[in-house]
């Protein structure tokens, strides 16, 4: 099962350079893709505010992640996208109990309930003219934010891809409300500007950053 990479780097710099985003979303960067719900990424924490910045690395793909929640508890998930060579429009379905019925959504949102095996399922509308926001001197494109409470006790699922099926490429996704800094945040967050940096397609380095 694939889980958050933050690796410690605390430097005074990188202290510094946290201070805005930290107070918005915790940052870390998913090693791989986790593309079966088996494989899907645990938030462990997820009323934790984070900033994950994942790839959908082909065209179809489907990145599944997968969080635990008490009735009444705060669900929030929000999409953005990295302002940076690479990033994709992503949108993404919510699966979970005591949502509304995930067949009034059709048949491709019946399917993905049926996978993780739930009724409920609540499909996210990207916002058609995001804005531009900065964190941290990083450039985000932000899509919006889905917030309501969790009906019932039980597992809840993430499952994000793009909105041009036809596309593929980075993504930042945004669940949780709680603000927390720790020390793990200053790892994340180099590995967060890496992700940022990093080349699209993969082995183009002629990319560079809007900030």
């Amino acid at each position: 099962m694939t889980r958050l990479r933050a690796p410690l780097a605390a430097t005074a710099a990188a202290m510094v350079l946290l201070t805005g985003v930290s107070a918005a979303h915790s940052p870390s960067v998913v090693d791989q893709s986790a593309t079966s719900p088996d494989e899907a990424i645990v938030l462990e924490d997820p009323t934790l505010s984070r900033a994950i910045g994942a790839v959908l690395s082909q065209p179809g793909e489907v990145d599944w992640y997968r969080m635990d929640l008490q009735a009444g508890d705060p669900l929030v998930v929000g999409m953005t996208a990295p302002d940076a060579p690479g990033a994709v429009a992503a949108t993404f379905v919510l699966l979970g109990p005591g949502l509304p019925e995930a067949g009034l959504s059709g048949d491709a949102v019946a399917m993905l309930a049926d996978r993780v095996g739930v009724d409920g399922a609540v499909v996210f509308a990207p916002v058609a003219d995001p804005p531009r926001e900065v964190h941290g001197g990083l450039g985000f494109i932000n899509y919006g934010t889905l917030r309501s409470q969790a009906p019932q006790t039980g597992t809840y699922w993430v499952a994000v891809s793009a909105v041009d099926p036809e596309s593929s490429g980075k993504y930042v996704l945004a669940p949780g409300e709680r603000e927390e800094f720790g020390v793990d945040a200053i790892g994340g967050m180099w590995d967060l500007i890496g992700f940022f940096n990093a080349p699209w397609p993969p082995g183009d380095e002629d990319g560079d950053v809007a900030g």
